[in-house]
This record gives structure tokens, C-alpha cells and sequence, in this order.
């Protein structure tokens, strides 16, 4: 199992040094990185606020890691996308 996590990670890196080009040095790319951990943590407290503020009205959020990649990597058509699929649940 490890051995595909450690496969998994570095085709990760490999494909995100070649989208950032030759040219570019490493310290783009872990800024790079850091901006989309940033938007994954904060797509996080989103749901979770979300969960907390609709649970009331018996409404129920996923906060899951699927629902925070759609958010991080489409921004606010994920929101909509995630808050459409909530409420035909």
C-alpha cells in the first residue's frame, strides 16, 4: 500500500513540475502547491460551516474529501455544483 501512495505522490510532483514548466524554479511550484492546499483547507471550513448553519433546518452538507476537491479545483461552480447534489439528496 505504501509503495502506491509513494508511486501516486511522485507522479503528482512529476506532473505538476512539468505543468509549471522547465524554466521555473522549485520555489514556484511548492507556491504553487501551498495555494491549492490553502484552497483545499479552506473549501474544508466551508462545508463544515455549511453542515453547522443548514443542519437546523434538516438539511444534510457532505463534508467529505470528494466535496472538497470539487470546491478547490472548480471554485464556485463546485459550490453550486455540491450545494445542487445537497439538496436533491
Amino acid at each position: 500500500m505504501m509503495t502506491y501512495v509513494v508511486i501516486g505522490l511522485s507522479c503528482v510532483l512529476l506532473f505538476f513540475g512539468f505543468l509549471i514548466g522547465k524554466k521555473v524554479g522549485f520555489g514556484v511550484i511548492f507556491e504553487k502547491l501551498a495555494l491549492l492546499w490553502f484552497k483545499f483547507a479552506c473549501s474544508f471550513a466551508l462545508l463544515y460551516i455549511a453542515h453547522i448553519v443548514v443542519d437546523g433546518y434538516d438539511i444534510i452538507v457532505p463534508v467529505n474529501i470528494f466535496s472538497a476537491l470539487t470546491i478547490t479545483i472548480l471554485g464556485l461552480p463546485g459550490v453550486i455544483c455540491i450545494g445542487v447534489l445537497t439538496v436533491f439528496q
